[in-house]
């Protein structure tokens, strides 16, 4: 009976993995589809122009592994946070799985079998959960994808521009027709539209200061304006975190314990009632 538990519990965390393997899969194809490409354009030595190209690739690779070995290496979760507080009753509920009290904007993920701090989703591309630690990797691993989906496509782009300088002839005609034909279900292209609108949609919950949850519930008892909004997501150092994954940016929070903004001041009447 051990046994058989063992496997099914080995089986399911694989299958979690599965897709970050996929993902990982796909971004190290793309940069060699570039690289192969720069190699066979380039005749002898590489030009300053070609390094250019060869340092830009490099650097977005490896910042877009970056922030995933970050993302997957940091914990989310309540394990290793003390729970314990006199504010325990007010917002706090009782999560049955983890058999413990939790803070608000704490969620239990069934896929991670965890209660996750400030939990905005379950990220399946990644195999783990977006929470209050580990943002700011998911926010740079979308940045860098982005800008590097969208350098493939010009740079393809570039190929097929190429290839109108032979002149109109059924030889030219057939290597357009067809390349752009795929270009429509190419998966550089539909990579960036899908990045593109995730991109959006984490940049205004950055800038709300909110979850997905709590976004599309329209809660905004958590912005406190968007410098504010950005230090608490990307920590104190949120204008270096876009250069590197390793640059550190402690968070001011806790993840347990969150500033809500001020309620408006209500105006008193100019006559009061008798």
């Amino acid at each position: 009976m051990g046994t058989k538990l063992t496997s099914s519990s080995k089986h399911f965390k694989a299958s979690l993995h599965m897709p970050l393997c996929v993902t990982l899969g796909v971004i190290a194809f793309v940069a060699l589809e570039v690289f192969l490409l720069h190699v066979q354009e380039q005749e002898t030595v590489l030009d300053a122009f070609q390094a250019g190209h060869f340092f830009l690739m490099c650097f977005l690779l490896l910042n877009t592994f970056g922030n995933v070995v970050k993302f997957m290496r940091t914990n989310p979760s309540i394990k290793g946070v003390l729970l314990t507080d006199c504010s325990v009753g007010q917002g706090w509920e009782f999560c049955y799985s983890c058999e413990t009290h939790v803070p608000p904007r704490c969620k239990h993920c069934y896929n991670c079998n965890v209660c996750i701090l400030r939990r905005d989703h379950h990220c399946v591309l990644l195999g783990q959960c977006q929470g209050h630690a580990n943002y700011r990797y998911l926010i740079g691993f979308l940045i860098y994808c982005w800008v590097g989906l969208l350098y493939v496509t010009v740079f393809n782009a570039e190929n097929f521009m190429g290839i109108l300088q032979e002149g109109l002839s059924i030889h030219s005609f057939l290597l357009l027709l067809m390349p752009w034909l795929m270009l429509v279900t190419d998966i550089c292209v539909v990579g960036l539209i899908f990045c593109s609108g995730f991109l959006a949609l984490h940049t205004a919950l950055l800038f709300r200061g909110a979850t997905c949850k709590e976004l599309y519930a329209g809660q905004r008892c958590y912005d406190l304006g968007w410098r504010r909004n950005v230090r608490e997501f990307l920590g104190t150092r949120w204008f270096l975190t876009w250069l590197s994954p390793w640059i550190s940016s402690p968070l001011p929070g806790d993840g347990v314990r969150f500033e809500t903004r001020s309620p408006p001041v209500q105006q008193l009447g100019k006559s009061s009632e008798l």
